[in-house]
This record gives C-alpha cells, sequence and structure tokens, in this order.
C-alpha cells in the first residue's frame, strides 16, 4: 500500500520482482475491512477533496500493488486467453509478464483483457495497480461506505481462435401466453489465426430435465474480424418464468467451422416470459403483479463491498421467507453470482447503472449528466451493464440511475436501450424530477405517505413502483400495512423498494483508549487511529480520513457552566483542511483551528457562538504545542504552551446538546460533509469542570478532570459493527449479520401472498399470486383463549392462483364471556408460511382479575409517608417525591423505584433524523428527558391516596403536565393507580407526544417476563405481523435492540405484564396498552450497544396508556398514531403482586 499512486514500489510490475517481503491477501476483499485503508461513509458529499471532478486528490490518493504468480494450463496453447475483472474500485492498470494489458475505471461491471499475446509457458505474473480515486469516482458517490479494492472474482478463460463472442436472448409469447418464439442474436469472432469462411450455429434449447424442446441452426460467412446472425425458433408452450414460477431453460449454442468440425460450445441460461405494459399496468405473461421489493446494497460486515457466495444466496433465502420478490441493485450492478441465484429462486431484478452523483444532481444548474465531457463515462457504464446482464430471465427493468439528475446523459441512455435493448422498461430515480422521467416506462415515485401515493394512484400515466419507501432506519416501518392496502386497491400501483435491505455497518475491531479520570468514562477510536510518540508516551495518531475518537455521552461532561479543554497538539506538516481537537458538537463548546493559522476556543450561548482566536505559532505544525481554552462564567480564555494568547469577555450558561465529545472530530459538522478530519497527533486530551488558570494549566491536574485521554495504550476489546462518521448506512430490515429486525414480522405479513378475511362463521383464503398455486402446505386454525386452546383443526391446503377457499369455524360457547381469538397459519414444513389473527369478542380478560379481597387495609397517614398496611405486604407512599416508593410483600421488596410520569422514550432514529421533524430536538427543548415532580398536595380518603404534582424539567419555563395519581389499595394488596394528565404551556404546542403512562423499577433479579398482548415488539402502527397471545421471555433477551440504541422493544396491545423472579416475589401491570422491560435507563447515550451501562440493581418498566408508532424517516408520524400533545388524559392502571403459585409459573392464575 502506499499514499500516492507514485509512491508504489518502482518497477513492481516486472516478471521477475521480488515481492516475498510484501503481505498476503485474499482476493476478492476491499481494503478497508482488510485494515489496509480508511473506511470512509458518506451520504451526500464526496469523500474525494477537493471536490472538483474529474480531478482526484494530490495530496493523498491511497493506492495497492497486487502481484500474483500463476500457470495458465498447456491446452491455452494456441488459443485466445481473457483475463476477467468482474469488480474493481476505483481504477486499475494491469500487467502481465511486465507487459501492460490496460487499463479500467468504472469497478461493477466486468473489465476484460486479451492477455493472449503476453503469456509465456510456465509460470506468468499479474501485477496490478489499484487506486482508491480516479474521475469515474465521482460517478459513485453512493450514500454507502466508499470501498477500494479488487471486490469481485478475476479470472481466466480460454476460447478457441474463431469463437462465439455474444449472444443476446430475447424471447416473446403469442397473444394466449402460451407457446413462445426464441430469437438469439449471436457474434462470431476470430483472432488472425482463427478459421475463416462459411461457420454453422446449431442452437438447442433444454428444458430442466435436460431434454431437447426445440432447435434451430444458422449460417454466417466469417472472413473478418466479426460476423452476426440472428437464429429464430417456436417453443411449444414451454413452461414460463415468473418469480413464482422460476423455471429455466437451456440454449446450448455449438460453432462448427468450414470444414463441419465443432470448433467452440457454449452454453446460456434462459427463462421464457413477455413483459408488457398496458392500462397503466405492468404485465408479467399478461398478468398485473405485485413486487414486493426491497433495495439492496452490497455490503458484509468482514468483507465489505465483496459479498461472499453462501452471503448472497442468504440473502436470497431470508428475502423469499419475508415474501420479498424483487431487489433493485442498488446503486449499481450487484456480483453477477446474485443475478444467478435471482434466476434460479425468482427475484425479479431492477438492475440499476453504477451512477449516482448525489452532491451533483441539481440539473442544469450543477449536474455531471449535463456535461459534455461526462456523456461518454455515463453511456459506456450503462452499456456495460446491459450486455452483462441482457439474458437473465429475473432482470425486468434497466434503471438509468440514482440521485444524479436528469440530464443529457440518461437520454442518451433511454435512446440507446430503445435501439439496442428493447424489451424491457426503462426506469429512472431521480430526486427531481420524483424517481421519474418522460423516458421512464415505470414511475418510480420516491419516499411517499401512503396519503400521498393513493393520490399518486388518480394522477398517474403509467405503472407506479416505489423506487424508495418505507425508510427503515433503525426502529421503523410503520404504516406498512397502509401502504399494502392502497396498493392492493388501485391497478396502476404495483408495489415498491423499501429501503434497504441490511445494516451496512462494518465489524472493525474495537479499540478502548483509557479514561485517567476519576470517572473511566468510556473512549474508543473510530476509523483507523494508530498509536505513535507522543510529548510523552503515546499520542493517538490521526490520518484525516475519518479518523477519530469517540466518547461516551457520560452526564459529567454535560457541561453548562465553566469549563476547560486541555490538549497537546502536533499538527501534520501537510494542512488537510481541519484540525479539530476536542469538541462536543458544534453547538456546545469545541478547542481547534478555525483555519490553518487561526486556533478557536468556543462555547454556544444564548444562541451564538462566544469565542476567542489567536494566530498559532510560525512552527506550529509539525512541532508539539499546548492549546487550551476555558470559561470561568464571565470571560473566555485561550492559552497556547501554557501563555495566554486571547481572551474575550461573554457571560451566560453553555448551550448543553446530545453530541458526544469527539477528539479530532466535530460530531456535527464532520458527519456527511467533504472534507478532511484533523491530521497529525493529539496527545493528554482533558475536559474540566472548571476554568483552570495558566498556573493550574502549568501544574496539569488530570486527576481532577472530568476526562483525562492520555492516549498510552489502546486495549483490544473485540470487535463492533461501526457505521463511522454517518449513520445513514443502518438504515435495513435485517441486521448486518442478517439477523431479522422485529419490523419483518409486520413487512412479512403485509407481503404474504395469502389474504385471510373472517367473518359470518367462515374464513376466507385468498392466493393473490398469479402463477403458482399454494400447495405442500397445512392450512391450521386455533382458537384461543389467554394461554388455552379452546379448539383447533389442521388440514391440508392445495389453492390456486387466484382463489379464494372458505373454511366454516364452528362456534364455541363461551359462558365467561372471556376474550378469545381466531388464529390462523399456513404451515410449510415447520415454517410458517403465512399467517392472520382475528377477534371473536368476550370481555373478560384472560389473567387480569385482582384476586378476591377481604377487609380493608390499614392505613397510617404520616408526616413524610402514608404506610398502607394488610395480610402479607405493606406499601409505602412518600409524600415528598409523590411516589408509592415501596411495595414489600411477604418480606420481598417489589420495587426499586416508584411509579412516575413517562412521556419519554429514547429516540428512534426517525425521531432524531433532520429529514423531516426531528421530533426529539423539541422534546428536549421542553425537557421531556427530564422531568421532576413538584409535590403539591398529598391527601387520603378512606383507602385512596391521592398525589398532586406539577412535574417539569429544572430551568425549562412555560412547559409542564399537571398530574394527579390516586392509589386505591384493597385488603389483597391490588392497587389501582388512576392517573390524570394535562399537558401545558408549550407542551401541548409538541407534534405529539412519545408516549403516556408510567415507569418504575423492579429489583433486577426480576428476570422472568411474561405478558398478553403482541408476541415481537410491536407499536401502534406496526402490529398486525404480530399475534396477541401470551407470551414468556426474560429481561435479558429483551435489551436486544438496534446497531445505534434507541427505543426498543414495546409489545402493544397488552392487557397485563408480569415480572418475577421465580422464586421469592413478581409484580403484575394490567390496563396499560404498551408494555416494555430495559435494564438501561440511559439508552439514548449510547452510540453503539457496547457503550451501554445497565442500571445499578433495577429493571425499569414502562407502562404506558398510548405510545405513539414509529413511522418512517421522511414522512410525518400518520395522526392515528400519534400521542397527542395538545389534550388530556384520564385512565387507570392495576399493580398487584403475584401469590406464590403465580411467582413459581410466571404467568397470572386464569391467564
Amino acid at each position: 500500500m502506499a499514499e500516492l499512486p507514485e509512491k508504489v514500489p518502482a518497477g513492481f510490475s516486472a516478471a521477475d520482482y521480488d515481492v516475498r517481503g510484501w503481505r498476503t491477501v485474499r482476493v476478492p476483499h476491499t481494503w478497508q475491512t482488510d485494515g489496509l485503508d480508511h473506511p470512509i461513509f458518506r451520504n451526500i458529499a464526496e469523500e474525494i477533496v477537493p471536490d472538483t471532478p474529474p480531478k482526484v486528490p494530490r495530496d493523498i490518493n491511497p493506492t495497492a500493488a497486487y502481484a500474483k504468480d500463476f500457470t495458465v494450463p498447456a491446452d491455452f496453447d494456441g488459443r485466445r486467453t481473457v483475463l476477467r475483472f468482474e469488480g474493481t474500485t476505483s481504477s486499475y492498470f494491469v500487467w502481465v509478464n511486465g507487459k501492460r494489458v490496460g487499463y479500467d475505471q468504472g469497478g461493477y461491471t466486468p473489465a476484460e483483457f486479451d492477455i493472449t499475446d503476453a503469456l509465456r509457458p510456465g509460470v506468468n505474473r499479474l501485477a496490478v495497480q489499484v487506486h482508491r480515486w480516479a474521475a469515474g469516482a465521482y460517478l459513485e458517490d453512493v450514500d454507502q461506505w466508499r470501498f477500494a479494492g479488487i471486490f469481485r472474482s478475476v479470472w481466466l478463460y480460454s476460447t478457441p481462435a474463431s469463437f462465439i463472442r455474444d449472444l443476446t436472448v430475447h424471447t416473446d409469447l403469442d397473444e394466449n401466453y402460451r407457446d413462445a418464439r426464441l430469437d438469439a442474436a449471436v457474434e462470431l469472432a476470430r483472432k488472425p489465426v482463427g478459421s475463416t469462411g462459411k461457420h454453422r450455429v446449431n442452437a438447442t434449447v433444454h428444458d430442466a430435465g435436460g431434454g431437447v424442446i426445440a432447435s434451430a441452426s444458422g449460417e454466417a460467412d466469417l472472413t473478418g474480424e466479426t460476423a452476426k446472425l440472428t437464429l429464430s425458433v417456436p417453443v411449444s408452450n414451454p413452461a414460463k418464468w415468473t418469480d413464482e414460477t422460476p423455471n429455466l431453460h437451456s440454449l446450448v449454442l455449438e460453432l462448427l467451422g468450414p470444414d463441419g468440425k465443432v470448433v467452440h460450445t457454449t452454453r446460456e441460461t434462459i427463462g421464457f416470459r413477455e413483459l408488457s405494459i398496458k392500462d397503466k399496468q405492468l404485465l408479467v405473461n399478461g398478468k398485473r403483479v405485485l413486487f414486493k421489493g426491497v433495495n439492496r446494497a452490497e455490503t458484509d460486515p468482514r468483507h465489505g463491498r465483496h459479498v461472499p457466495r453462501d452471503k448472497q444466496l442468504l440473502d436470497v433465502q431470508l428475502m423469499k421467507k419475508l415474501h420479498v420478490n424483487a431487489v433493485r441493485t442498488s446503486h449499481y450492478p450487484s456480483d453477477p453470482h446474485f443475478y444467478d441465484l435471482a434466476d434460479q429462486h425468482g427475484l425479479w431484478i431492477d438492475d440499476e447503472v453504477d451512477i449516482e452523483t448525489h452532491s451533483r444532481d441539481n440539473c442544469p444548474s450543477n449536474c455531471l449528466a449535463d456535461k459534455p465531457e461526462w456523456q461518454d463515462s455515463f453511456l459506456e457504464r450503462y452499456i456495460a451493464m446491459v450486455q452483462r446482464d441482457k439474458n437473465h430471465p429475473s432482470v425486468f427493468m434497466w434503471d438509468t440511475g440514482n440521485e444524479a439528475g436528469l440530464g443529457a446523459a440518461h437520454y442518451k441512455m433511454a435512446e440507446w436501450t430503445k435501439k439496442n435493448a428493447p424489451g424491457r422498461p426503462l426506469y429512472h430515480q431521480s430526486n427531481n424530477p420524483d424517481g421519474d422521467a418522460p423516458y421512464a416506462d415505470v414511475w418510480g415515485a420516491r419516499y411517499p405517505d401512503p396519503n400521498r401515493l393513493a393520490r399518486h394512484a388518480e394522477r398517474t400515466t403509467k405503472p407506479v413502483i416505489m423506487g424508495e419507501y418505507a425508510h427503515a432506519q433503525g426502529n421503523s416501518l410503520g404504516n406498512f400495512r397502509e401502504f399494502w392496502e392502497v396498493i392492493r386497491a388501485n391497478p396502476a400501483l404495483q408495489g415498491g423498494f423499501i429501503w434497504d435491505w441490511a445494516e451496512q455497518n462494518l465489524s472493525l475491531p474495537l479499540k478502548l483508549t483509557p479514561d485517567s479520570s476519576a470517572n473511566k468514562i468510556t473512549a474508543h477510536l473510530n476509523g483507523m487511529p494508530e498509536l505513535a510518540e507522543g510529548r510523552r508516551g503515546k499520542a493517538v495518531s490521526l490520518s484525516g480520513l475519518d479518523d477519530f475518537v469517540e466518547v461516551y455521552r457520560d452526564r459529567k461532561l454535560d457541561l453548562t457552566g465553566p469549563l476547560t479543554l486541555d490538549a497537546w497538539v502536533k499538527p501534520a506538516t501537510q494542512w488537510r483542511g481541519d484540525f479539530t481537537v476536542i469538541a462536543k458538537g458544534d453547538h456546545q463548546f469545541a478547542l481547534k483551528m478555525k483555519d490553518q493559522r487561526t486556533l478557536e476556543f468556543f462555547v454556544y450561548s444564548q444562541g451564538d457562538w462566544r469565542f476567542v482566536h489567536a494566530t498559532v505559532p510560525a512552527d506550529f505544525y509539525g512541532n508539539w504545542h499546548r492549546v487550551s481554552g476555558s470559561y470561568d462564567g464571565a470571560m473566555l480564555r485561550l492559552y497556547i504552551d501554557g501563555r495566554e494568547v486571547g481572551q474575550k469577555a461573554w457571560s451566560g450558561p453553555v448551550n448543553n446538546t446530545v453530541e458526544q465529545v469527539n477528539i479530532g472530530r466535530n460530531s456535527e459538522l464532520h458527519e456527511d460533509h467533504n472534507g478532511r478530519m484533523a491530521h497529525g497527533l493529539i496527545d493528554d486530551a482533558r475536559v474540566y469542570d472548571r476554568a483552570l488558570s495558566a498556573e493550574e494549566l502549568a501544574a496539569d491536574p488530570s486527576g481532577s478532570a472530568v476526562l483525562a485521554l492520555n492516549f498510552d495504550e489502546a486495549v483490544d476489546a473485540g470487535r463492533y459493527d461501526s457505521f463511522g462518521a454517518h449513520q445513514s448506512g443502518a438504515d435495513g430490515l435485517v441486521d448486518t449479520d442478517r439477523r431479522l429486525q422485529p419490523e419483518t414480522a409486520q413487512l412479512a405479513w403485509a407481503h404474504q401472498p395469502l389474504r385471510f378475511a373472517y367473518g359470518d362463521g367462515n374464513l376466507r383464503v385468498s392466493n393473490e399470486q398469479q402463477f403458482a398455486a399454494v400447495e405442500g402446505v397445512r392450512l391450521e386454525w386455533r382458537i384461543t383463549e389467554g394461554s388455552k386452546e379452546v379448539r383447533r383443526s389442521e388440514s391440508p391446503l392445495r389453492i390456486e392462483p387466484g382463489q379464494t377457499l372458505s373454511v366454516p369455524i364452528p362456534v364455541v360457547a363461551n359462558p365467561g364471556d372471556r376474550e378469545r381469538f381466531l388464529a390462523v397459519r399456513v404451515l410449510r414444513g415447520g415454517e410458517v408460511f403465512a399467517h392472520d389473527q382475528f377477534g371473536l369478542g368476550g370481555k373478560v380478560v384472560p389473567g387480569a382479575a385482582p384476586p378476591p379481597a377481604s377487609g380493608r387495609p390499614v392505613i397510617v397517614d404520616g408526616m413524610n409517608q402514608v404506610v398502607v398496611g394488610g395480610n402479607g405486604f405493606r406499601y409505602v407512599v412518600d409524600k415528598r417525591t409523590g411516589t408509592l416508593s415501596s411495595m414489600r410483600v411477604n418480606g420481598v421488596e417489589l420495587l426499586k423505584q416508584g411509579p412516575k410520569l413517562n412521556v419519554w422514550r429514547a429516540p428512534i432514529d426517525n425521531e432524531v433524523s433532520s429529514w423531516h421533524l426531528a421530533e426529539a430536538d423539541r422534546w428536549r427543548a421542553v425537557g421531556l428527558d427530564r422531568l421532576a415532580a413538584t409535590v403539591e398536595s398529598v391527601s387520603v380518603r378512606g383507602n385512596v391516596i391521592e398525589v398532586r404534582s406539577t412535574v417539569a424539567a429544572p430551568g425549562v419555563a412555560d412547559a409542564s403536565f399537571g398530574q394527579t395519581v390516586r392509589y386505591t389499595v384493597d385488603g389483597a394488596g391490588t392497587i389501582s393507580v388512576g392517573h390524570d394528565v394535562q399537558p401545558r404551556g408549550r407542551m401541548r404546542t409538541l407534534p405529539y407526544l412519545p408516549r403516556i403512562g408510567l415507569s418504575f423499577a423492579v429489583p433486577q433479579e426480576f428476570q422472568r417476563f411474561s405478558w398478553y398482548g403482541r408476541e415481537v415488539e410491536s407499536y401502534s402502527d406496526r402490529k398486525e405481523g404480530s399475534p396477541v397471545g401470551v407470551w414468556q421471555s426474560t429481561v435479558d433477551a429483551e435489551q436486544r435492540g438496534y446497531g445505534k440504541p434507541q427505543e426498543h422493544g414495546n409489545r402493544t396491545d397488552t392487557r397485563w405484564a408480569v415480572l418475577t423472579d421465580g422464586r421469592s416475589g413478581g409484580l403484575m401491570v394490567a390496563g396499560a396498552n404498551d408494555v416494555g422491560v430495559s435494564r438501561y435507563d440511559d439508552l439514548d447515550r449510547a452510540e453503539y450497544p457496547f457503550q451501554l451501562r445497565r442500571n445499578p440493581g433495577w429493571t425499569t418498566v414502562s407502562a404506558a396508556f398510548q405510545a405513539s408508532g414509529v413511522g418512517d424517516t421522511p414522512a410525518e408520524l400518520l395522526k392515528p398514531y400519534q400521542v397527542r400533545a395538545d389534550r388530556d388524559y384520564s385512565y387507570t392502571m392495576m399493580l398487584r403482586p403475584l401469590s406464590r403459585g403465580e411467582v413459581a409459573t410466571g404467568l397470572p392464575a386464569g391467564s
């Protein structure tokens, strides 16, 4: 590896160059996952600095020199030998035995090099020089990690001197979609030594069993370099290819020379199907189909852009399990093997060209597609994709690119397609127009909500298949049912591609750098920083290529008053545009270089930056200097080498933000930016919660620092899934390791081709597939009552495409009027193929009834507390906090923290994203994350204890909740908790509330968790895929969340929930519609799961009367799923201890 192309070893391409001291790598690979180069993630911005297309960086451009020895088989002699690279980014030179055989850029389609003349007998040397950045990289501005390396296969093949060079297959069905005609356009070619004259091509079509079902032959005069002929053959009723019926055939071609002998034989896999557009519908073999698609980037946590074949197969298998039948290859053609899998397993492919210029997609003003010098590059990439993939039956649309605007180059692609590759619809994914182009045959609308999608259906003039929708970042995929209700109700709407399939996080080494302060705050190296010789001991060395140190969001770093930032720095002599030393975002505090000659310290206060500047010494670069900034509440001071060099008066509180402290990076400015980060060495970085004087700085009082990073060691702590400097890639339906996220339950339910309905005692089952029966499955239905099965039936099922069957369900007497459900499953083998559930009525909730109570408890109203006692129990309400502070039953304490108003949740990604409302910012502004209750009165009337309070965040004006809590305790120890809540002031102007309810804490030993509600994580707008029932889990099992910690684990439609240790005690809550359990109260302070800090001794239970849905990222949460902030709430929950028998079983009696 070299920093620049000119620094690779001179003459390394020579056949005899000694490479014995070089490292060995396994190709395919990417540099970034092999630890050879710096991983960089960007969304819109280019990572090429400066961003001046077509120029590439001259200060650094990582370059790899590869060498490999190989032996050519003896029978290759006298033949044509071709070296084929399937994928390399971003550009590369190739030598064989020291002879340069070619150059290529645009690495997502193959490059072939005829190396016949460069070969020699015996061992040959292949040398390749790969550059991270070339002009073509400007066309690869994708919302993904920016990888480099030989990431797909490299292989040799050999042909005779006269050979079949190309084959283009087209199938056409008759008007009844029964019989077919196959047209095969064949191109022949020859080397100078190849045979000349009349050549015959024999074509045979073979079915899946190998039998010949059609044949044809033709002749061409191969006297020049090439010759062409077209073979046409009728085929009687071949098995058709669709995603439901992926019937494949083989087309075998034989080339016979003038002497009648077979010169060359080749084979192509084909499928018979016909695509057409009629009445604003895309038809497959004459029928409207639904495209239940996902966007799929090629990403693997250990291999980067190289996805091993077994992982590709796993993707396909998971997709089919989730009833995904279509893939958009975002944003480049996929590995060739993936198309083979799609052909075999039945997946539709929208084949997208490797062109995205997101930072330049505003045509014509800022748009590469309209620049004359870029026209050929656009078209060459597109032609390469079409030529590679044209014979795959799975490919149903040609996609002219993502977020590159709509310019002249796109029209040239369309024009070329209509002339050279008709038969498939054209598709275009610009932001403006909205997923459309005048030449596009299908409208790929981007990110509508269900209501806007319905309006699209009313005005469209062409089929609509959404290019990107239902953005699945983090805890997401709300209102997915609504999308598919709209799609199924409107013939012109035919589905879409969810953004996106898999999390893109990379599995990278986790290296912690210890905090020597008393706080021991977690800090880790992000990217590829190294430890180098420091001012004393070691220092952290930063390359400027997304290397930085990330610090946990510890509360002690939420400094809003006096503070000091201090570090030793040795900036590299080569200025790369930034040198941030310490920063907590851009709206709290930072110590950094404002420009190449100016040091800056700022605090953000009262809506503006308050800063002090100083010019750095002439020897600042390449030498060690100490830089410090302090704020004492009245004055900002800046120091260089312990000497005050600037001051500025200011008095005011420092703004507090949710940004994390970073060393070498500003987390707000250096996210999706075109630029470099700090380049050089940083040592002894300190953050203090007071203003240090020059004398105190000289003493280096690191023992009293809030944070003290010495960088003397990097502790290997395993691996972690990193999203780098930008979280935009953490937006998949499955985790980076392909674990299904909870939202996929809703996805599979909405996609499933068997649709169910129930009414009038009949279950109706409909097969929406158009071509294949659902067979070899069993239909199971059960009538359930809590955990009890009242009646069940199971029988074989076969249902033809488009057919609806009716299954009578017997009426079963229900004298207790207990709540019942009809649960339906269709099983294939041991797996659920489709399912649904229907309520059968009943007002009595199994397991929710409290135990019978005899007598009344004894209540003692004291000065500071109210004590409630009864048979085996003693409860305490603390008058100072207004909280039920203790529930002791048979000597066992059931509470660690009493119930309190809970309107907060760790914001999900959709609530943080600035793509739409960024609701979390408004919630934090009014203090929803830090509410405290001020008790106004506590009164006792009979067995009712009433607490009135105001709940607000300290220091936040005109934003509060009025609250009344009534604890009514019966003789059995059951507590009815009445809760009245009134949002006041600015609380009522919020877009909505995360939830409204109570939270309380139970001892950490209460590990067993049971509930009667939805089976998997669910929310009001994402629940039908998870049936209602009685389920059991553990608290620890509930803690597996998302790649970036956020709200998770909620169960909606909950009737009751139970927590117990299975031995000594347990607690039940009933009447809360949404329940979840968490070991992490500071969930939102962690950027990664490894940073999470467990609650010391307790589990927090969230018991909400209502919880808001999750929506999808760019769209406003639909009104029915919002917890309104402009209304009052009044509801009742029940808390009660479990009996000994219930503790043992983990379930309430009668459940």
